[in-house]
């Protein structure tokens, strides 16, 4: 058995050590290493086993994160997600599948942990990582620039294999920056901006639209958190948008809808076979576009995912835990973290109702838009908590 001390010792190198050089790389990571399923392996290394571990060695961390509402109602979403593994008709292993919802609350555990310990530890990891973000959408630039691909679009450098993707990860990071300039102090003013210049930049050469039309919907969002500034920033976006229109329109309209309207259509058609309970978690789905040639397995909608999976029930469940990070926010919206969190979160929302389908997986560029930011909320959250028991 260990001593007392030797267990306070080790659960700060844990904490602050192992885990935020976890949360740095996670955060980064897929700039810089060679493959997915690398990215994937660090995580494991990096996050969940030393978050498990520092859970064993401080079980009390454990009621900390079980009285927490939106983990209550992510483990409720979880359980009915293994609950219509019954009827789906998946082809993946069902224990791979069961280790998803754990690998994420680990992730939750592992954010608080590190919150709990220093609020301003986990912030600053974050920054640090937005700022090596920065500095890695200058350098994929740079390489787009001298070596463009065949798409002409920006795909990045590392683990990062394709546009679309790309493009949520520089995107949550863009907002990051963004709502740090919104909420902003007297202090360092120059530096959003500047870090926000690169990654925007990266962002447009993705060619992605979605992420535009995101920061749209978290601009009008901050409205409600930083009105004055909030309301800068959508003037000048009205008017960025208003000379793109004018001077090269084909940059925003040249893809029209890229048949999104017509795969949703065909989405809710298929999800009323099952309305309520869903066809199951990780079911595989086809949608037979009339005019194209291709045949298309992703809805292009994160909730229209979620309800054809898991029915009106997950659904439900789904919205009602961005709900709590939502409420959080506001509830604290006086608190800068606070702020910047819920740019993350809306954004993130915003982003998944025109691309993606991957709601509940291993570490990917998916956890970006979801699960990154709701963890940054959960972990603030019971910080706060744990700053009024004290």
């Amino acid at each position: 058995m260990l001593s007392q001390s030797r267990r306070q010792s080790l659960s700060f190198f844990i904490v602050k050590r192992w885990l935020v050089l976890g949360y740095l790389v996670l955060l980064t990571g897929l700039f810089w290493l060679p493959s997915g399923s690398v990215y994937t392996k660090v995580f494991y290394a990096l996050i969940a086993f030393p978050a498990l571990l520092a859970l064993a060695l401080k079980p009390r961390r454990c009621s900390d994160l079980l009285h927490d509402p939106m983990v209550l109602v992510f483990l409720v979403f979880s359980a009915w997600m293994l609950t219509t593994l019954a009827w789906s008709g998946t082809d993946d292993n069902f224990g791979g599948l069961v280790k998803r919802p754990l690998y994420l609350l680990l992730f939750m555990a592992a954010c608080s942990l590190i919150a709990l310990e220093s609020r301003e530890l986990l912030l600053g990891t974050l920054r640090t990582a937005a700022m090596l973000v920065a500095f890695a959408a200058l350098v994929s630039l740079g390489w787009f620039l001298l070596e463009p691909p065949p798409e002409n679009r920006l795909i990045g450098t590392g683990a990062l294999r394709n546009p679309l993707l790309t493009s949520h990860v520089l995107g949550m990071f863009c907002t990051y920056w963004i709502a740090t300039w919104l909420s902003r102090d007297t202090r360092q003013e120059w530096l959003a901006p500047l870090m926000t210049l690169p990654i925007l930049l990266a962002l447009l050469a993705t060619g992605s639209r979605t992420p535009l039309m995101a920061l749209v919907v978290t601009s009008l969002w901050m409205l409600l958190i930083t009105p004055r500034r909030a309301a800068l920033l959508i003037l000048t976006i009205a008017v960025a948008g208003g000379l793109c229109l004018a001077f090269s329109p084909d940059l925003l309209l040249q893809r029209g809808g890229s048949f999104r309207p017509q795969i949703w259509a065909d989405a809710l058609r298929q999800a009323q076979d099952h309305l309520w309970l869903g066809h199951g978690y990780d079911n595989r789905f086809v949608f037979i576009i009339e005019g194209l040639s291709t045949i298309l397995s992703d809805p292009h909608n994160v909730e229209l995912a979620v309800l054809l999976e898991l029915g009106l029930v997950g659904l439900g469940f789904w919205l009602v835990l961005h709900g709590l990070g939502l409420w959080h926010c506001l509830r604290q919206r006086k608190d800068k973290a606070f702020q910047v969190a819920s740019a993350l979160v809306v954004y993130g929302l915003a982003a998944g109702m025109t691309e993606g389908s991957s709601f509940l997986s291993r570490p990917n560029e998916s956890w970006f838009l979801i699960w990154i930011p709701l963890s940054l909320v959960i972990a603030l959250a019971i910080q706060k908590r744990g700053l009024g028991k004290e």
